[in-house]
C-alpha cells in the first residue's frame, strides 16, 4: 500500500519474503526500492502525472514486469494496481512469475525441437484434431502439396484426398471416435492424394493416435512414392524385355546384346542342326480356317517349346510349319560340347515324335499329323540380325544340310547324316538307309535315328555339363544295318 508520493504505507508478509526486506525497512520508503534503476528513476513522476491529470496508465490494469529484490537480483512478475477513492492511497499486487517462466520457457524450447524435429521428417505431416482440422504441417507437405502453412491450419484434411475418399473421411473419423473401432490408425496403406493443382499421386499413409494431448488429436504421414513407382515400373519393363530377350535369342547372346548393342556374329565348330516339319501341312492348310490353323500350330509348337527347354536348347526359328532347333552354340570345349549338344538334339528330336503321337492320341479335329526330322552336325556362322525384332540365325553348309535331311526324310522318321552317328554314343541305335542325292554335296550316307537308352536319371545339363560319349570307332558301324 502506497500513498500519494510513492511511500509504502502498509506490505504484507509475502512482499517480504520475496523481496528479502523486512516490514520496518518496507514501511516509509519510496516504493522504487523494488523497481529497477530505469524504472525507479521515472516512477514518481509517473505517479505525479497521475495525480495532476487523472489519466490512468497502469490504474486499473495488470501488466508484466520486472522487479527488484533487496539482493538487487531481479524476477518477473505480474504487477496489478488499483486506487483507494478517498484515501488517497494505491494498492499493488505484485505476482512472482519465475517458476510460470522456466515451465513457459520449457514448454517454448520443447515446442520448437518438436517442430525442428516435424520439420526434419521426409515425410509430409499433418496433426488434425478429432473434427479433422489440420493444426499443424510441417515443410515438406507444404512442399509436396503446395500449399503453404498458413493455407493448411484449419482447413479440413480432406483438402488433399480425392473426391470420392473425402466425402466419407468425417464419418470413417466419427465413427472411429465413437466405437474405437480402427481401420486406418496405427497402419499403413497405398492410397492416392491430391495436390493444390488438383494433380494425384500415389503415396504411403499412416495415421496414429496422439495420446499425450489434452484432445484427442492425430498425425499422419504421407509419403509420396511416385519416384518408386516409376522405378518399379522401369524395372518390370526392363525385366519384361529381358525375359522377351531371352526368349527370342540364347542367354549368353542376350547377354551380350544388352552389353555391347553392335552387331554379333561368330563362328562355332560341332553344331548340331535339327529341322522338323509336318508332313503334307499345305495342303491340310488349305482346307482349315485361319484360326484352326494357328490353333493346330500353336498346340505343337507350344508341346516343342517345352522340350527345348527341356535339353536346353536353342530355338532359332519357325518357318511357316517348319520348326528349327540347335545345341548351344559355343567355342569352349567344342568338342565335347559338341558331342553332348549333339546327344541333346537326338534325344530332343525322339521325343518330338512322341509329342505328335501324344497330339494324334488326344485327337485332333482335323487328322492324324506325321513328322519328319532332318539332323546334321558341322560349323556355322551365327549372329543376330535386325535391329528392333531380333533374330539369332544361323548359316552354313551344316545348316543346309539339315534341311536337305528333313525335306529327303521319311515321314514319322528321323533322318541324319553320317557325322552324327560318329558324334554319339553308343546309348543311340541307327538304321542305315542308304545313300542319297544331297543337292549341292551329291551322294551322302543317310541314317535313321530310332531310338536311345532310358538316361531317366541324367537330368538337363547346361551347357558346360557336359556328357562323356562311349565313341564306337567308324569302321566298325560302316557296313551295320542296326547301329
Amino acid at each position: 500500500m502506497i500513498n500519494d508520493r510513492g511511500i509504502i504505507q502498509q506490505v504484507n508478509q509475502t512482499s517480504t519474503r520475496v523481496f528479502g526486506y523486512s516490514e520496518d525497512e518496507f514501511v516509509g520508503s519510496n516504493i522504487s526500492m523494488i523497481m529497477t534503476d530505469d524504472v525507479g528513476r521515472q516512477h514518481d513522476q509517473y505517479l505525479d502525472n497521475y495525480m495532476r491529470t487523472g489519466i490512468k496508465k497502469m490504474i486499473g490494469t495488470q501488466r508484466e514486469v520486472t522487479a527488484q529484490r533487496k539482493d538487487k537480483s531481479t524476477f518477473p512478475c505480474i504487477l496489478g494496481l488499483s486506487q483507494i477513492e478517498g484515501e488517497g492511497l494505491f494498492c499493488g499486487f505484485i505476482r512472482d512469475i519465475t517458476s510460470e517462466k522456466e515451465k513457459q520457457s520449457i514448454l517454448i524450447e520443447s515446442s520448437k525441437r518438436m517442430e525442428e524435429v516435424f520439420n526434419a521428417s521426409y515425410d509430409a505431416l499433418f496433426t488434425i484434431s478429432s473434427e479433422g482440422i489440420i493444426i499443424m504441417v510441417n515443410d515438406v507437405a507444404s512442399s509436396v502439396f503446395g500449399w503453404t502453412k498458413e493455407e493448411f491450419i484449419g482447413q479440413n484434411i480432406t483438402i488433399i484426398m480425392p473426391k470420392e475418399h473425402a466425402e466419407h473421411h468425417d464419418e470413417y473419423l466419427k465413427h472411429y471416435l465413437e466405437t474405437g473401432f480402427k481401420k486406418m490408425i496405427g497402419t499403413q496403406r497405398e492410397v492416392e492424394a491430391k495436390r493444390k493443382d488438383g494433380t494425384l499421386f500415389p503415396c504411403i499413409l499412416g495415421l496414429a493416435e496422439l495420446s499425450t494431448t489434452s484432445s484427442r488429436q492425430f498425425v499422419g504421414y504421407i509419403k509420396d512414392v511416385t519416384a518408386q513407382k516409376r522405378a518399379m515400373m522401369a524395372e518390370a519393363e526392363r525385366e519384361a524385355a529381358d525375359s522377351l530377350l531371352h526368349n527370342v535369342l540364347p542367354e549368353h547372346i542376350a547377354h551380350r546384346l544388352k552389353v555391347d548393342p553392335g552387331h554379333i556374329a561368330d563362328h562355332y565348330d560341332n553344331t548340331t542342326i535339327c529341322f522338323a516339319d509336318i508332313c503334307g501341312f499345305t495342303d491340310r492348310a488349305t482346307k482349315m480356317t485361319p484360326h484352326d490353323v494357328v490353333a493346330m500350330l500353336n498346340d505343337l509348337f507350344s508341346r516343342f517349346d517345352k522340350l527345348v527347354d527341356h535339353y536346353g536348347l536353342n530355338k532359332v526359328k519357325t518357318i511357316g510349319d517348319c520348326y528349327m532347333v540347335t545345341s548351344i552354340p559355343s567355342n569352349e570345349l567344342a568338342e565335347l560340347d559338341g558331342r553332348a549338344g549333339c546327344q541333346r538334339v537326338c534325344r530332343f528330336a525322339l521325343d518330338l515324335l512322341k509329342a505328335v503321337t501324344e497330339f494324334n492320341i488326344a485327337g485332333p479335329q482335323h487328322g492324324q499329323v506325321e513328322l519328319r526330322v532332318g539332323i546334321a552336325i558341322g560349323s556355322v556362322v551365327a549372329g543376330v540380325v535386325g535391329t528392333h525384332r531380333f533374330l539369332f540365325d544361323m548359316w552354313g553348309d551344316a545348316v543346309n544340310v539339315a534341311a536337305r535331311m528333313e525335306q529327303l526324310g521319311v515321314p514319322s522318321q528321323i533322318q541324319v547324316t553320317r557325322e552324327v552317328v560318329d558324334s554319339v554314343s553308343n546309348d543311340f541305335s541307327f538304321e542305315c538307309r542308304g545313300k542319297l542325292d544331297v543337292k549341292g554335296k551329291g551322294m551322302m550316307e543317310t541314317y535313321l535315328l530310332k531310338s536311345a537308352k532310358d538316361i531317366s536319371r541324367i537330368r538337363r545339363s547346361s551347357v558346360l555339363n557336359h556328357w562323356k560319349p562311349k565313341r564306337t570307332p567308324p569302321a566298325s558301324r560302316a557296313n551295320s544295318t542296326l547301329i
